[in-house]
């Protein structure tokens, strides 16, 4: 456990100065004992902010995935799986829409807005469906969502189908994940903002250690289940606004680092949310480091992570099921 930790440091320390000072495909490698003005625009300006995005973008996903796996007894729970990220970015995208017809300077700042609106909008949608079929239980969770998620899915293929072409291409490429719109300010609010809800969500480790025992055992030892799960879905809905505000759609990440991660470090909720928000903004650093490394232009976030994650999450699987027939 502990190499694996040691490994897993040392990984995320390389790929983040990778991602600072090496640049390919005519992008510039910056050495940092001769920084002229130049350099210290790129490095300060423009790839640390981005950097500072990934870690909470990647600390949001993982979190979130985490959350949503425990706390519905689901292994493919994701943001996704529920809706609120696509009505999250839905929300971003009508704002945007909205606000840029209005002649308003659309920062991360409204984008956040909207996309908290949008989901909060779809948790509580969730909630009070889930609440109508099986008060609250995970599977009604679940079915509630995959509803959110189809209708999600139609209004956006009908405000596409209606967009004209520069609109339907600004649209796509920010759905499918971009951080050119952060700024250095915005990197730092939302990570620190990140940073204050981990630390709270892990006052409620103890408590989510109890959910693995089952809805009934958990509650024998005096863990109100149900409130729980309202309280840290809610919390899994707010880091995916944040994400969503940040850098668009990304796929596979909120699906594939939990699994990664309770499979090398164990199941303990303690440390494993430390675990998971290092291998997310890790994974996310990498990921970006990527889609502006492997060609002249940058890479939307989520084809880069959609291209990784689909082989790995099929390792993951065949490790897991490797080691559970071992036992």
């Amino acid at each position: 456990m502990r190499k694996h930790a040691i490994f897993t440091y040392g990984v995320g320390f390389i790929a983040i100065l990778l991602s600072l000072f090496i640049g390919l495909n005519g992008g510039k490698t910056i050495l940092p004992w001769q920084l002229s003005e130049i350099d210290k625009v790129i490095l300060f300006d423009l790839r640390l902010a981005k950097i500072i995005t990934a870690i909470t973008v990647g600390t949001c996903l993982a979190i979130a995935g985490h959350l949503f796996q425990l706390l519905l007894a689901n292994p493919l729970a994701e943001p996704s799986l529920l809706g609120i990220s696509g009505i999250a970015s839905l929300a971003v995208i009508l704002g945007a829409a909205g606000l840029i017809s209005s002649a308003f300077d659309f920062s991360v700042f409204y984008m956040f807005l909207f996309a908290l609106c949008g989901a909060a909008l779809a948790i509580s949608v969730i909630f009070l469906i889930a609440k109508k079929l099986g008060n609250y239980a995970s599977l009604a969770i679940i079915l509630a969502g995959i509803c959110i998620t189809t209708i999600t899915s139609a209004i956006s293929s009908w405000f596409i189908f209606y967009s004209d072409n520069d609109q339907l291409r600004i649209f796509s490429i920010w759905m499918l994940g971009s951080f050119e719109h952060v700024t250095m300010t915005s990197a730092l609010v939302t990570l620190a903002a990140t940073g204050v809800i981990v630390s709270l969500l892990k006052r409620r480790s103890r408590a989510l250690n109890f959910v693995y025992l089952g809805d009934r055992n958990a509650q024998l030892h005096g863990i109100d289940v149900k409130r729980l799960r309202l309280e840290c879905l809610s919390v899994a809905a707010l880091l995916t606004a944040i994400a969503v505000s940040l850098g668009g759609i990304v796929a596979f990440l909120g699906l594939l680092v939990p699994h990664a991660c309770r499979m090398i470090f164990g199941n303990d909720n303690k440390h494993l949310i430390t675990k998971l928000c290092f291998v997310g903004a890790t994974t996310m650093v990498f990921i970006e480091f990527l889609s502006r490394s492997l060609m002249s232009t940058n890479l939307p976030l989520a084809l880069v992570s959609a291209t990784l994650g689909g082989p790995l999450f099929i390792w993951v699987l065949f490790k897991h099921f490797a080691h559970r027939n071992h036992m």
